[in-house]
């Protein structure tokens, strides 16, 4: 997927522009960068995701209230073996919420209170959660 251009369209939708929900990209995450990253963390990512930080490393809205991919270096994956048996990736964030990756048999994003510990279902795909984003409901 060409994701600029899929992006600069969700923030033309009405809701976007009511919300002023911009998009700022940030250059590509080289591909062996990003296979050492996957490496070290001992994860592969989803293809839609490695797709995505190959063409822009991050993804700054709402003029910096709102980081929907924030840049590779400031992910955190979180593994506890009690909770869940594979790890969860914290990629995104806005004031109210943290955006998690799980990287289990299904590679859906769940959201948690940036002050809270319970996560809820927040979208199937990348391509979703995006979508939502730029809707208003992240």
């Amino acid at each position: 997927m060409n994701w600029k251009p899929h992006i600069i369209r969700l923030t033309e939708s009405e809701k976007a522009r009511a919300g002023k929900i911009d998009a700022s990209f940030f250059p590509p995450v080289v591909e062996s960068r990003l296979a050492e990253w996957e490496q070290k963390n001992k994860i592969h990512l989803p293809e839609e995701i490695r797709s995505y930080l190959l063409q822009s490393e991050g993804l700054e809205a709402q003029r910096g209230e709102a980081w929907p991919v924030l840049p590779l270096d400031q992910w955190d994956v979180l593994r506890d073996e009690c909770a869940s048996a594979t790890p969860w990736v914290h990629f995104g964030e806005t004031a109210s919420h943290r955006y998690l990756l799980s990287t289990g048999h299904s590679p859906s994003i769940y959201r948690c209170e940036t002050f809270g510990s319970n996560e809820e279902f927040f979208a199937a795909t990348f391509t979703r959660y995006l979508e939502l984003v730029f809707r208003g409901e992240a």
